[in-house]
């Protein structure tokens, strides 16, 4: 199917008079002359038309604006289906913020210009951008319960240390050391004996370390004195290895959990970047997701685009393999994969019974057993249990795999933005959480 503009008018004019064909006239209508095709522009005297911007649109940049066209009408669902919505007073504010970074109304309208976009336009791309950001937030439970939820459940995360202003004397003998504490104790000034005394660089600064935290101390048993110090205290010696040292505790402050509004930075921060999920990420999902089907025969390669957003891979040792069929995202969020070419794709050596729907496989002494419609795993004497029981596909046993490839010694890991299952057959890769989440095997 090809659409032209001048094609649906004349689609459009053959339909009308179809119907009026049916309809009983008295006398016929006189034909209705056909509107002049409107001029845009002209160069050099020649015409540039709205039927020649429609094809040059079409071949050169026709599949990104349907594709964009598509984004947009899956955004403004999406948030729909979730009650998030961007009002007026919102797209207002961001235009009035792009705005404060022009010297003039006069110099925003040429910026707006020089981009071949008017206002309407930006305030269509504004609302779409708030749409996905309010989406992204409300993903990864950057909502205002979602922010309080993750701090109470996280104090430590949270919970300031304590910290001492601590000033320091360093002296190579054990002489030296309790001389400088008999001078303190006597009343002199701490600086003015680090000065005299000390041989750390902080010496020029009377021994001055500034504040510290546990952290900070890289030596247990100088942690162990410097954190039980009341303010204003000064250490007995201590020795370290080749050296001693003289504390003085000027000031000190317990550790304590930040309140959660001086908090709030730390607590958005944190959950980005455990639940982060892009922009980017947010869109394929909601493609992926998506029925979509793409008529327009000069962009029909979309339909094989999204087509390609929604295969799932599987990846064992670095090697894809093939599959006998698809691996399937079921809507609880749970993976099943063919389990006889996992399996074997591991090392292991498998039997798939289906009459009976018993599926044994054994590698390296473990032997385990999988019945279809049981979440229950047989490995050796023990049972596991299975996010969702092995069911038959096109006379194909599916099954959801991390407990049988962990039983037999794999290791996996899902990534969603690739929407591929990584499997080590040996489990002697380190195992890392995906940003983004992952699917349940």
């Amino acid at each position: 199917m090809s659409f032209t503009r001048r094609g649906a008018i004349t689609l459009l004019a053959l339909a009308c008079t179809a119907a009026l064909a049916q309809e009983p006239v008295d006398q016929p209508a006189e034909p209705a002359e056909q509107a002049p095709e409107q001029v845009l522009a002209t160069v050099d005297g020649e015409p540039i038309t709205v039927a020649d911007l429609w094809w040059f649109t079409e071949q050169m940049a026709g599949g990104r604006l349907l594709d964009d066209m598509i984004l947009w009408r899956l955004v403004t669902a999406e948030a729909e289906a979730v009650g998030v919505k961007v009002g007026t007073p919102e797209v207002d504010e961001a235009v009035e913020q792009l705005k404060a970074g022009h010297a003039s109304e006069t110099e925003f309208e040429q910026w707006l210009h020089d981009r071949g976009q008017t206002l309407k336009g930006l305030r269509m791309q504004l609302q779409q951008d708030l749409l996905v950001d309010k989406l992204l937030r409300q993903r990864i439970g950057l909502t205002e319960e979602g922010i309080r939820e993750y701090y109470e459940e996280h104090p430590e995360e949270f919970t300031q240390p304590p910290r001492v202003h601590l000033l320091d004397i360093v002296t190579l003998s054990a002489d030296d050391a309790f001389a400088a504490r008999e001078r303190l104790a006597a009343g002199e000034d701490f600086g003015e004996v680090a000065r005299e005394m000390s041989v750390d660089p902080t010496a020029e600064e009377g021994g001055d370390r500034g504040w510290i935290v546990p952290d900070d101390v890289l030596v247990p048993k100088v942690a162990d004195v410097v954190f039980a110090m009341e303010e204003g205290e000064v250490s007995d010696p201590l020795c370290c290895e080749d050296h001693y040292h003289v504390f003085f505790a000027r000031e000190t402050e317990p550790g304590r959990l930040i309140d959660f509004e001086e908090a709030r930075p730390q607590v958005t921060e944190r959950i980005r970047e455990r639940r982060g999920i892009s922009k980017e990420l947010l869109l394929t999902l909601l493609r992926r997701r998506a029925e979509i089907s793409v008529a327009w025969d000069e962009h029909s390669y979309l339909n094989d685009v999204y087509a390609r957003l929604r295969e799932i891979g599987v990846v064992v040792d670095h090697e894809p393999i093939d599959l006998p069929r698809p691996a399937e995202l079921l809507p609880s969020g749970h993976l099943l994969v063919p389990a006889e070419a996992v399996l074997a794709a591991i090392g292991a050596e498998v039997s798939w019974d289906a009459e009976e729907g018993v599926l044994d496989a054994a590698r390296d002494g473990v032997r385990i057993r999988l019945t279809e419609g049981s979440s229950v795993l047989v490995a050796g004497n023990e049972e596991r249990e299975m996010k969702e029981p092995p069911q038959v596909r096109d006379e194909v046993l599916m099954v959801s795999p991390r407990v049988p490839v962990e039983a037999l010694g794999g290791t996996l890991l899902w990534n969603r933005q690739e929407n591929t299952l990584y499997i080590d057959s040996h489990g002697d890769e380190e195992r890392t959480e995906e940003a983004a989440g992952g699917a349940e095997g």
